[in-house]
């Protein structure tokens, strides 16, 4: 409530008064005409109303600590994320006390009776069987690594990584993203130099050893070429995970000689920016072609479920459901380019708050009698926490596959999509006449599937044109209303927009190369990918540069800064080479959890 309205913590009485008189002053729909200078349109009439709103609720919670409190002045701040994480935490650790060593014993003796006796049948054991080898894989992969390093190495790794690591890591954070922009920077002006023309272009000109070999090709005759050999199923599969788990993929497939060879990550964080490859395109699809995978099982995980609603009726839940589904995502789905897993980012980053359900909501829902309407309702929560911590490490992953140290952000493809559902929502798109007709129509379809959006007003809602920017926000409830809460917004603003705008830059230098490329074999494609990329780039940066970050916005503007927040964690992330049993662990828990 504090950052509803804008109060520094403790409270009193009189500062609440205050601030929601403040606040009022731009939110309440007798206000805005004096406000606006004009009458307000319904559009803004009704942002108004759901900021005022807002701001009502939390006066409303602050008035009640304080008349349930002896004192005069009450510590407010209560972060819903913040809580909701101690909630649960509280309640671990509550089930964990509150379980002794024989309960432990018996639970374990349970799962292994009912696995040798087939109580479960004799699938679903097998199953089991299958999935706890693969956990029990991935833990010893991890102790292993523990054991390797040894007590005294060990307990020294922790102590300057608990105490002595964060400094040069938030430095780090801090900096990465200039580092990024003036690594940039340097290299288009290296290409626009007049001896640039020798040198190979960031789109992978061939190196030198690649140009002798295709200089002896050309003196033999056309009949002496040999064909390249077709990469077989098992090849790439072996490639992959020689990629994911940090191996050399030309020694884990010593067939196919044009596996990039990949050594390990620079030391510093400038050499770790400025790391290239040889040939980029093909590192960039070789990385694209072993995680497409892991992209699609994470992303999809959270609307699967609707779509087997929408489909077939009902929901399959289960391992044997998830097998399906894990084996139709890795053999049924084509392999798809580098730019198409960006876009693929940039849509979920839409979908993903758009139709935000859970699987038992769609569970009650598909066992519900009588009228059925699936209501589809998205609240800020932990598995959003966890949406951002995937994408940076989907980032990193991919930065340490392809040796390529400063590419667009997943991330900030991401939050694009998440720009995209804010702008749909802007009364500048629904003035127009297709918008309010494609909204309308898109509601239409669903409340013919039965899907309901509720609260998809309250969601979006955002301050900003006259119209919830004149109080509240977490920087006054930081630094007080005064003029230094708005230079901070400034200067936060400004460093969350370098990453977003350098990935539109390196879009639009990617879109402009490929339309030089316009008439050869899947051209064209790409530059319709990187076309659209740039465009929801551009939608982005406009759409944040109009944004107040020093009022009260809502949940999804809240999402969308954090995720923004994320691109700079993927920079950070993508120093390091997260490959390996520690990545798998990570990715497991992520994929249990969202």
């Amino acid at each position: 409530p504090c950052a509803v309205l804008g109060i520094q913590s403790p409270v009193t009485s009189s500062e609440l008064k205050k601030a929601f008189r403040s606040l009022s002053m731009c939110t309440h729909p007798d206000r805005l005409r004096g406000r606006l200078q004009r009458s307000p349109t319904a559009a803004e009439s009704r942002r108004g109303e759901i900021i005022f709103g807002r701001a009502s609720a939390a006066k409303d919670e602050l008035t009640k600590m304080i008349k349930s409190s002896r004192q005069k002045e009450v510590m407010c701040y209560q972060g819903e994320l913040e809580m909701a994480a101690w909630q649960l935490l509280k309640q671990v650790g509550q089930l964990i006390s509150s379980l002794g060593v024989e309960d432990y014993i018996e639970m374990a003796w349970d799962l292994f009776w009912n696995l040798i006796t087939f109580e479960a049948g004799i699938i679903n054991t097998l199953l089991s069987f299958l999935w706890l080898s693969f956990v029990a894989k991935l833990v010893k992969q991890f102790l292993s690594y523990l054991w390797r390093m040894g007590i005294l190495r060990g307990t020294l790794a922790f102590v300057t990584t608990v105490i002595i690591g964060p400094i040069p890591t938030v430095w780090n954070f801090v900096v990465l993203p200039f580092y990024r922009v003036t690594a940039w920077a340097q290299m288009i002006l290296a290409e626009w130099r007049p001896d640039a023309a020798d040198e190979p272009s960031a789109e992978g000109a061939a190196p030198k050893a690649a140009a002798v070999s295709k200089a002896v090709s050309e003196d033999l005759p056309s009949r002496l070429r040999q064909r390249k050999k077709k990469e077989t199923d098992q090849e790439k599969e072996q490639r992959n995970k020689a990629l994911l788990s940090g191996e050399d993929p030309a020694a884990a497939n010593a067939q196919q000689e044009e596996a990039p060879r990949i050594g390990p990550m620079p030391d510093s964080a400038w050499a770790c920016v400025c790391m290239a490859h040889k040939e980029p395109v093909k590192a960039r699809q070789a990385a694209a072609q072993a995680m497409q995978f892991d992209l699609l099982l994470i992303l999809t995980k959270p609307v699967i479920p609707l779509l087997m609603l929408i489909a077939l009726g009902q929901v399959l839940s289960g391992l044997i459901s998830s097998m399906i589904i894990g084996h139709a995502l890795r053999k049924c789905v084509p392999q798809m380019s580098y730019e198409a897993h960006h876009l693929l980012c940039a849509f979920f980053g839409a979908v993903h708050t758009l139709l935000g359900v859970s699987a038992s909501q769609v569970e009650d829902y598909a066992n519900r009698q009588g009228t059925k309407v699936l209501h589809l309702a998205w609240s800020w929560s932990l598995k959003d926490v966890l949406s951002v911590m995937n994408m940076c490490q989907l980032g990193a992953t991919v930065t340490a596959m392809s040796a390529l140290g400063n590419e667009p952000s997943y991330a900030a493809s991401f939050a694009s999509g998440l720009a995209l559902r804010i702008f749909i929502a802007q009364d500048t798109f629904q003035g127009f006449g297709f918008g309010k007709i494609a909204a309308d129509y898109f509601q239409a379809g669903l409340k013919d599937l039965g899907v309901s959006l509720d609260a998809a007003e309250e969601v979006v809602a955002y301050s900003g044109g006259g119209i919830g920017d004149c109080g509240g926000g977490p920087f006054r409830m930081l630094f007080g209303d005064g003029p230094s809460a708005g230079w901070a917004a400034f200067v936060l603003k400004g460093w969350l927009m370098l990453i977003p705008t350098l990935s539109t830059l390196q879009w639009l230098q990617r879109t402009m190369q490929a339309g030089k490329m316009l008439g050869k074999r899947w051209k064209l494609t790409r530059f319709i990918q990187r076309l659209i990329l740039l465009s929801l780039g551009v939608v982005q940066i406009c759409l944040f540069a109009n944004m107040e970050l020093n009022a009260s916005n809502g949940s999804l503007s809240n999402f969308w800064v954090a995720m923004l927040f994320g691109c700079a964690g993927e920079s950070l992330l993508s120093t390091f080479d997260i490959r390996g049993a520690v990545r798998q662990i990570v990715f497991l828990l992520l994929f249990l959890f969202i």
